[in-house]
């Protein structure tokens, strides 16, 4: 089978290629620059590349070419880091300007799509939002995906050779007045599995100095660890301070390697004198920031870092903060901070949002119950779902060192099993499905 074709408005001396539609700007923002990164989801990089590579994007399963030079069918790609943006809506206010990304398509790429030789994919990968979260920004909300009906009509654009993807896992199953093709990909799970495979020091298999590191976690089994868990928190979103006040008001933060940033250092907190843990309040603050491997909160901007994973050989599982925790039916998308502990061998608690554990499991993941009660995966309301998650973290950390130690090593098989599934099967069904998508139909 030939490869897929993805085609580029300019493509670089040595062989790259540059964003297309790099250029479009919406309130002072480039939208589309993204350095290319949906090329990340189907690169295979081995463990040396960071040694012998000279360009950013090789060893693809696709082909890129400029489209000049394309005498096939070939998919467009506009990468996004904004949806609403990018078809010319502030998604906030939802006022409609008189422009969007479609502006910056050539005559040459419109007639391709009209000749039924070019499909326009609108990747937007970063996000996996629901219908009314964070402003909307999805073509899962009316007002949007009539938008871009509206931008494909006057631009001529047939709807059947448009593609629109994110990472919402939901979009596989809801059905949307359309003839626009729309699915989910797993965005910042391929590209953790691209980036912790460029870095040997942060995986345990591949090379000689990751063997190591798996020898040492093994050699260590009768050794009892410093802390009960490690928790990350840059960010302080009322699901994570919640939890910061219960940690206090239990005295849980002595137990783990915790991180959060200084009282209102990001923005003004939003705790209610009605809150259950209220009176933690003063105290937590007090306390801050609190730190993991002296990372400074305020200049770090990016998961994807190099970040000392000894802490997880000193700690027993992972509070899991995701980015959302709400309580909407249709959001299901999962952020690199569930790859973390699957990858540094724990268990987790994970709040999230409703059906992670559950998709975890369709993917062929192992979970933790009855070691962990994970029926808060169930349930809909946040707020019923984080007392059960609270009531599991109690559950852990009023065990002895030595009983959450032996507990961990009953598990062992587990975390053996879904860091391999990781980085085997998942990965390769996730590419599979996204180059599926991408096929010419």
């Amino acid at each position: 089978m030939s490869k897929i074709v993805f085609g580029f408005d300019k493509i670089k001396e040595d062989g790259d290629p540059i964003d297309n539609c790099i250029n479009y700007d919406f309130n002072g923002w480039k939208i589309c620059d993204t350095e290319e990164i949906i090329l990340g989801m189907v690169q295979k990089v081995k463990h040396d590349y960071l040694v012998k590579s000279k360009r950013q994007w090789i060893d693809l399963l696709v082909e890129t070419k400029q489209i000049k030079d394309i005498d096939t069918n070939y998919i467009y790609v506009i990468n996004v880091r904004e949806f609403a943006g990018a078809i010319g809506v502030e998604r906030h206010t939802e006022k409609v300007h008189n422009k969007s990304v479609f502006d910056l398509v050539s005559d040459d790429v419109i007639s391709d799509c009209q000749n039924n030789k070019c499909k326009i994919l609108l990747n937007y990968g970063f996000e996996g939002f629901g219908k009314d979260v964070n402003g909307g920004d999805t073509i899962l909300r009316k007002s949007l995906l009539e938008r871009l009906h509206y931008l494909l009509e006057l631009h001529e654009i047939p709807q059947n050779n448009f593609i629109y993807m994110d990472s919402n896992n939901y979009l596989d199953e809801v059905k949307l007045d359309t003839n626009i093709q729309y699915s989910s990909f797993e965005y910042c799970g391929l590209d953790w599995f691209r980036y912790t495979t460029m870095h040997p020091n942060m995986n345990y298999h591949g090379n000689s100095f990751s063997r190591r590191k798996m020898k040492k976690w093994k050699d260590n089994k009768n050794n009892l660890r410093k802390k009960y868990f490690i928790c990350f928190n840059r960010l302080p979103k009322d699901h994570r301070i919640s939890l910061g006040l219960f940690l206090e008001s239990k005295n849980y933060l002595k137990k783990g390697f915790v991180s959060f940033p200084k009282y209102n250092q990001f923005w003004d907190w939003n705790v209610n004198k009605n809150h259950k843990f209220y009176s933690s309040l003063e105290s937590f603050k007090s306390k801050l920031p609190l730190e993991i491997d002296s990372v400074n909160l305020e200049e770090k901007k990016w998961s994807f870092e190099l970040f000392n994973t000894n802490y997880y050989g000193d700690s027993y599982f992972q509070i899991v903060t995701e980015n959302q925790f709400l309580s909407y039916e249709d959001q299901l998308s999962f952020t690199e901070k569930i790859w973390k502990p699957i990858t540094n061998l724990q268990p987790f608690i994970l709040m999230a949002d409703r059906y992670q554990i559950k998709k975890l499991e369709e993917w062929g993941f192992k979970t933790f119950h009855p070691f962990i009660d994970e029926s808060y995966d169930e349930v809909l309301d946040k707020n019923k779902r984080q007392e059960m998650i609270f009531k599991q973290i109690e559950i852990l950390c009023n065990k002895s060192l030595q009983e959450i130690h032996d507990w961990y090593w009953s598990i062992e098989k587990i975390l053996l099993h879904n860091y391999y599934h990781f980085y085997g099967k998942w990965v390769k069904n996730q590419r599979d499905k996204l180059l599926g998508n991408l096929e010419w139909k």
